[in-house]
């Protein structure tokens, strides 16, 4: 079989509208340390389901009341799921339902509880191997049948137990079955309620917005319950089957397939651990029919009873004696089966210890997680029994990113992550912390460099030099050799910076003007003294851009347009003070040296350009209103000047038109 999908394992989840979820990459809460409630003290992530983060905390109220055991776990509404109602309404359904089973092989759920924005539960606390990991550990050949319906029993009888009382698992899983360090069988998450699919890709959409369907994992999932049919007995009937299959063979019945893309002729051959009695059941309970499967785990139950059940003795036997072994069989059937549980799963941790002692070189660093926590020791001992081999692994990693193409500098950001994530394994390490130190060390004297020639070209205005010194590329350096170095311009810098783009601007010096809004924008762009020069300098950025290139191209003696509309932006403020300096003059002799100097100003200028042509009117008509004023003064050859100024200026506009 094909398409195996590698969410197959994962819960899909249920009902919550698709708008709940964020678009971003969900980032997992960061609240190790932290004490929620006022009660529990976050230790640990141990888990992860498909709406909530699993922590293990400690309840310090139980352990200022002097409890030995006031560690708990915790299950933590995701943040994206932490506005939402639907979602937390199903984690408080979750909590009420598994509230009301009382049952050994189920974990116990203490309460539902909100701080804030935080939703979560706190429920027991279960430290030990799951049935996915037994699993895996029994590969190729699945686990003996002896070991197997010890554990298969028990899985019914909490599942049986449940559904007495109207509670469906519907996700049931390996990874949802744990064992504690006796042995015992515990079943997580019970009680998830069904809602409307979300983004599944096996899910047959509803045409109802109303319609339910629940949280489930697609691998272990019945095909009515993948096309949204209401939960019901049989789902957990086909998840049990599906599970007490993969335990005897190592196997998936269906290579791992969602049930409702399996085709319906599909045969699953009997696991050669299964016996025959058992399997009659199991078979029916892995019916891809509804109609054809087992409405509930009572038969396989039973059978799984009878195989532990003595041999009938094949001679007759007096009535006392058959009593008297039936009421011992019976008196003592539960402690044997709890006696050979707790041998068969030390003789299970002693091997799966020695195969973890046998782990060699740094390759181990990638498989300690799978330890449980209760063997810290034991990490240790296997990093320090392996620690030159992992150091010297670190040392190859990290000169790596001494010499790397395209770069001017070592990869400092990169070296330093892998010595810091070495030092996560080996805190005290003298060697390690001297190395650490000796590239920081290295990386700071080649800032210290970079940072005291950009000083210099501020401090003596050098605004305009070429590569490699020009500060464009000094900075491009040090983001280079430290992506989160900002470097920090001083007052004079500012100063110096702010003289320079004044005179610029006076001068219409629009080359100069763009060189300098770069610098700006590289150097001054987190300084707030300089955020309102920089702002205004911003709004004229694409006018300055487009006359730069208009220049450069009349430098080079080529045709270019004038782009007036960016000119009018350009120029307007200087045009501005040309207009309030026209209105301040009264003397008829400041009024023709102000039309000489307007003249010199525009020399680059088209003669047509709007804003020109808008003061040159204004000239004209103080021009005639002057000589007015002259007239009656009797100064008429003056004003008879003024006149031929104002008709020289209407002339030279109306040859425009």
């Amino acid at each position: 079989m094909s398409n195996i999908n590698d969410n197959n394992d994962k819960t899909q989840i249920a009902s919550l509208d698709s708008s709940t979820k964020k678009t971003s990459s969900i980032h997992k809460q960061n609240l190790l340390g932290k004490k929620i409630s006022d009660r529990y003290l976050i230790e640990e992530l141990i888990g992860q389901g498909g709406m909530c983060y699993i922590y293990r905390a400690r309840d310090t109220f139980l352990e200022n009341s002097g409890r030995s055991e006031a560690s708990v776990a915790i299950k933590v509404l995701q943040e994206e799921f932490s506005n939402s109602e639907e979602a937390i309404s199903l984690l408080k359904d979750e909590t009420a339902k598994t509230q009301q089973l009382a049952h050994p092989s189920i974990v116990k759920v203490y309460s539902a509880d909100s701080d804030g924005d935080l939703y979560y539960v706190t429920m027991e606390l279960i430290e030990g191997e799951t049935l996915e990991q037994i699993i895996k550990r029994n590969k190729p050949s699945g686990l003996a049948f002896k070991k197997a319906k010890i554990i298969l029993e028990q899985l019914t009888d909490a599942l049986i137990y449940a559904h007495s009382r109207g509670v469906i698992h519907n996700d049931l899983k390996p990874s949802n079955i744990i064992f504690d360090s006796n042995g015992n069988l515990k079943v997580l998450d019970f009680g998830i309620a069904k809602h409307k699919s979300l983004d599944d890709q096996y899910a047959v959409k509803n045409e109802s917005e109303f319609a339910t369907i629940g949280g489930y994992t697609p691998t272990y999932a019945s095909p009515e319950q993948l096309k949204g049919g209401e939960a019901s007995i049989k789902d957990d009937v086909f998840s049990f089957a599906c599970i007490a299959y993969e335990l005897l063979s190592s196997k998936h019945p269906f290579n791992r397939i969602a049930a409702d893309k399996v085709p319906k002729n599909t045969t699953v051959k009997k696991p050669s651990n299964c016996p025959l009695l058992l399997w009659k059941n199991l078979h029916k309970a892995l019916s891809l029919s509804a109609s054809q499967r087992l409405d509930s785990l009572e038969q396989i139950s039973k059978t799984l009873k009878v195989n532990l059940k003595p041999a009938i003795f094949a001679s007759v036997a007096s009535v006392a004696i058959i009593a008297l072994i039936t009421q011992n069989y019976f008196s003592s059937s539960d402690n044997t089966k709890q006696l050979q549980a707790q041998l068969d799963n030390a003789k299970a941790i002693n091997q799966q210890v020695e195969a973890w002692m046998s782990w060699q070189g740094p390759t181990i660093l990638n498989k300690l997680e799978q330890i449980p926590p209760q063997y810290e020791v034991l990490k240790q001992g296997l990093l320090r029994s392996n620690q030159q081999s992992i150091l010297d692994s670190f040392n190859d990693e990290a000169s790596q990113f001494n010499n790397i193409a395209g770069r001017k500098f070592k990869d400092f950001d990169k070296i330093i992550a892998v010595y810091s994530n070495a030092l996560n394994y080996y805190p005290d390490s003298e060697k390690l912390s001297m190395q650490l130190e000796s590239v920081l060390r290295e990386r700071q004297s080649i800032i210290f460099d970079i940072t005291a020639r950009i000083d210099l070209l501020l401090e003596q205005s050098r605004y305009n030099e070429d590569q490699p010194n020009s500060i464009a590329h000094l900075v491009k350096d040090l983001k280079e050799v430290d992506k989160t170095y900002r470097y920090q311009p001083t007052d004079l810098h500012l100063d110096n910076f702010t003289v320079a783009l004044n005179t610029a601007i006076e001068s219409d010096d629009v080359i100069s003007q763009k060189v300098l809004l770069n610098v700006g924008k590289i150097v001054f762009s987190n300084n707030k003294k300089a955020e309102e020069l920089l702002a205004n300098l911003m709004k004229r950025e694409s006018a300055i851009n487009a006359l730069t290139a208009y220049q450069q191209k009349i430098n080079l003696g080529e045709q270019a347009e004038f782009p007036r509309a960016d000119a009018v932006i350009f120029y307007g403020p200087k045009f501005q003070r040309f207009s309030a300096q026209l209105e301040t003059i009264e003397d008829h002799k400041a009024l023709m040296e102000f039309e000489e100097f307007i003249k010199s100003e525009s020399t680059a200028l088209p003669n047509d350009f709007s804003l020109l042509v808008s003061l040159r009117k204004e000239l004209s008509r103080r021009y005639i209103s002057t000589a007015n004023d002259l007239m009656k003064k009797r100064m008429y050859k003056a004003a008879e000047r003024l006149v031929e100024k104002s008709e020289a200026i209407t002339q030279s506009l109306d040859n425009m038109l």
